[in-house]
């Protein structure tokens, strides 16, 4: 199982928050989620947690928070986002059938999400604005139109 991220429920909105930055480079792809980066888990529907696994299982929960990171900022295309998932998925111990299950459903699904909407840019804004003044903040890719808008919104952790 690969290195895992410190996390910490957040009750309030249902999610995990980040509490440390999390750095992992996947094909060679140098990837860090910042610290209080909330994210829900693996988006995998009840319906299929029988043949897959439940939302917050330890064997999703960090290959899915690379890949909402990934959808969040485009640091990379789509494609590649979610080849990225499969094979976070398949280094932290799922097997071939059920990752390529998942990463079916997501390329199935995921064209639906990639997009931020006004709430996700609205998010990222707040979580720029957070970490900002940090000395790896440029290894986060957070979107320049995210950086260029950020003081549009009041920091709310």
């Amino acid at each position: 199982m690969l290195k895992q991220p410190k996390l910490q429920p957040s009750a309030l909105t249902n999610k995990y928050e980040l509490t440390w930055d999390f750095e992992i480079e996947v094909n060679g792809v140098d990837i860090v989620v910042p610290k209080y980066f909330r994210y829900d888990g693996a988006t995998i529907p009840a319906a299929a947690w029988q043949i897959t696994f439940t939302p917050f299982h330890p064997d999703v929960m960090m290959p899915s928070l690379v890949h909402d990171w990934l959808f969040y900022n485009h640091q990379v295309d789509r494609e590649t986002t979610d080849d990225i998932l499969y094979k976070l998925l398949l280094q932290n111990g799922v097997d071939n059938l059920r990752a390529n299950m998942i990463w079916g459903a997501v390329r199935a699904a995921g064209g639906f999400f990639w997009d931020n909407d006004e709430d996700d840019k609205n998010m990222l804004r707040r979580l720029c604005k957070l970490v900002k003044n940090r000395d790896n903040f440029d290894r986060y890719q957070f979107p320049q139109e995210i950086i260029d808008t950020m003081d549009q919104v009041r920091v709310a952790v």
